[in-house]
C-alpha cells in the first residue's frame, strides 16, 4: 500500500514510525505553548513576574 502511495506525484515519503509521529507533535505543542506564552509576555506588562523577565523585557 505504501509503495501505491509513494508512487503518487508530489506525494512525499511518509514515516509509519508511531514515536517519530508522537516525538513531532508534542514538539509542535510544546513551542506552540511557548509561543502562546511569549506572547502574553510581550503584550502584558503584568505577565512579566519574574526580575529576568522584566530584565528582558523592560519594566
Amino acid at each position: 500500500m505504501m509503495g501505491r502511495y509513494e508512487s503518487v506525484p508530489m506525494m512525499g515519503k511518509q514515516s509509519l514510525d508511531l514515536d517519530d509521529y508522537v516525538t513531532n507533535k508534542s514538539l509542535d505543542g510544546l513551542f506552540y505553548m511557548v509561543g502562546e506564552e511569549e506572547k502574553k509576555i510581550r503584550t502584558n506588562p503584568a505577565a512579566r513576574t519574574t526580575d529576568l523577565l522584566k530584565t528582558v523585557f523592560g519594566k
